[in-house]
């Protein structure tokens, strides 16, 4: 599956929508039709998107997969933001900022979930490893039904320099992890929160944890002693944000 193509209607139809990813070309399956076709159409005649039909094998092939819906997107922009996209972002955030860095995520659909829930809470980017971790891929895009495009995602060398990068812009580093002592909801966010959520299987890094401001838990009551990547990640988020909104409103 070569890199700059995103699957499936609503992927495409946010792309369409967004100012940071743009798309230079869209091909549909033969016969495809319906409302949000129509949708897809008019946007793409709008922003002068050439829109071309092919047979659905056709669409098979490109996509490396038959769940594309018959709807593909050519990407006119990289798939990643740069640091300073980032920083701009940051720095004009009207609150408080938040910053989502994901420590070896290897899941496709666990990073598509993340970056949905990021975008939805209204974090200002995303932060990933170049190594050992998934990257942005149509799988991602799709999973994370299109936010991709509307929030920077950066890929960094050194996750553990990129902390303290964040901090010199100050943010507070929580960590995410199932062996901490405080309870997610005793800390207060009322602060620039940069929340490290780590991999599927091992959790957060010690060298990544040692870096942490804070480290907080979520307090579970039956017998299952841990969430996945992607839930932990949107308990502790939707805390955050539940918590900056509260103060907001004071």
């Amino acid at each position: 599956m070569p890199d700059g193509i995103i699957y499936g209607i609503n992927p495409v139809l946010e792309a369409l929508r967004a100012e940071r990813q743009g798309l230079n070309k869209i091909i549909l399956a033969e016969g495809k039709e319906g409302g949000p076709i129509r949708t897809l159409r008019q946007l793409a005649r709008e922003k002068g998107i050439p829109v071309q039909f092919s047979p659905k094998e056709a669409l098979d092939r490109l996509a490396g997969t038959g769940h594309h819906q018959g709807v593909l997107g050519f990407t006119a922009a990289s798939s990643y933001s740069t640091w300073e996209d980032l920083l701009d972002r940051v720095r004009s955030a009207p609150g408080k900022a938040i910053v989502l860095v994901l420590d070896s995520i290897e899941d496709p659909q666990n990073l598509g979930s993340l970056i949905r829930t990021a975008e939805a809470c209204g974090v200002q980017g995303v932060i990933i490893p170049k190594d050992r971790a998934v990257g942005i891929t149509p799988v991602v895009v799709k999973a994370s039904a299109g936010a991709v495009v509307h929030l920077p995602v950066v890929r960094v060398t050194n996750l553990a320099n990129t902390l303290e990068e964040l901090k010199k812009e100050g943010f507070w580093i929580v960590g995410a992890d199932s062996r901490a002592e405080k309870s997610l909801y005793e800390l207060k966010f009322d602060m620039n929160v940069g929340l490290v959520i780590g991999s599927e299987g091992k959790g957060v890094r010690p060298l990544l944890l040692k870096k942490c401001d804070y480290t907080v838990s979520i307090p579970l009551r039956g017998k299952v002693s841990s969430l996945n990547a992607a839930i932990a990640g949107a308990v502790v988020l939707f805390e955050i944000l539940r918590q900056q909104r509260a103060t907001e409103s004071l």
